[in-house]
């Protein structure tokens, strides 16, 4: 199935609620008409007109409902509780929001907010909490058969929801027309090859070669292409992000280099590594070394994420398309 006949079969369809032959209703009366949302999982969904709560218990989902000016009740976003701070593209619209903790009783958190929408992506998996949460309200898990959903499909189904498809196509528009002018800023990256990792620990390096992963669809955006090697090595394992030993660091040898670490003592340790300084995005100073929230924005890329995170990457960037 195609990109486009996916979103298709995925995107909702309002229910009509007017018999036929029956007078035009009133302008307001449109976004309160149920919306039923198809899954790919075959579950079908119906939202009782457009939801005024709603809770978000994925970063992406949180992204894109501010993006419509959609405050979320309560959300969950594992990068503000491990590091105590909200990530940079939230602002501070998340100041009256309650953050739920997945430590604590998630279903009785989110029943205490009364929501009328949940956006809870992969907690079909946790079959019990589920139904709990779809006992609350319209739950909604992941919509794609893809390990992150496209977030382009996320916002054009809160926007069918919402009863705003024009601002679903606005919000798309602009992030679009930020790529765009950073790829006409530097022309030079065109063609040339990228490393994407993350340093887990003393001895592990997990490296994306999956070409179809929805960072590496950001980069190709851009004009970039992932190392051969990387995606040699990928389509070897049978794992999208495979794991190496930092003993393998040359495997991460590219035109640009981003990468983030769990620790500022584990960046160090890899940085002294002989193979590390002999990596050609380290000699052409490519490399775009991201802390873990900001490199988050690029693995669960959302409209406000994307942004934030290439203008952190800029001066590497610059270097990469110079070289």
């Amino acid at each position: 199935m195609s990109r486009l006949r996916a979103v298709i079969a995925l995107v909702a369809v309002v229910v009509a609620t007017l018999s036929v032959g029956a007078c035009s209703a009133p302008a307001e009366d449109a976004t309160s008409a149920p919306v039923q949302i198809n899954l790919p999982d075959g579950r079908q969904i119906t939202v009782p007109g457009a939801p005024e709560r709603i809770v978000t218990l994925g970063g992406q989902w949180t992204d894109v409902a501010l993006s419509f000016g959609v405050t979320p009740v309560g959300y969950y976003d594992s990068q503000e509780l491990t590091t105590g701070s909200k990530p940079k593209w939230y602002g501070d619209k998340l100041n009256e929001s309650t953050l739920i903790d997945p430590n604590d009783d998630v279903v009785g958190s989110v029943a205490k907010l009364e929501p009328g929408l949940i956006l809870a992506p992969g907690f079909a998996s946790m079959a019990e909490g589920f139904d709990a949460l779809s006992k609350l309200a319209p739950t909604i898990d992941k919509i794609s058969g893809e390990q992150i959903d496209p977030w382009q499909d996320m916002v054009r189904l809160l926007g069918t929801i919402l009863h705003q498809p024009d601002k679903a196509e606005e919000i798309i528009t602009g992030v679009t027309a930020h790529i765009d002018a950073i790829r006409a800023e530097f022309p030079g990256l065109k063609g040339k090859t990228y490393s994407f990792a993350y340093l887990y620990g003393a001895d592990q390096i997990s490296v994306l070669g999956d070409e179809g992963d929805g960072a590496a669809k950001l980069f190709s955006s851009l004009g970039l292409v992932l190392a051969p090697a990387a995606v040699k090595q990928s389509a070897s394992s049978g794992q999208p992000r495979f794991q190496v030993s930092t003993e393998n660091v040359n495997l991460l040898n590219s035109d640009l280099l981003v990468v983030a670490s769990q620790t500022p003592q584990l960046q160090r340790r890899v940085e002294a590594l002989p193979g590390y300084r002999n990596l050609r995005s380290v000699k052409n100073e490519s490399v775009a070394m991201m802390t873990t929230q900001q490199i988050t924005g690029l693995n669960e890329p959302s409209p406000s994420s994307i942004p934030y995170a290439f203008e952190q990457m800029k001066p590497a960037l610059a270097a990469a398309a110079r070289g």
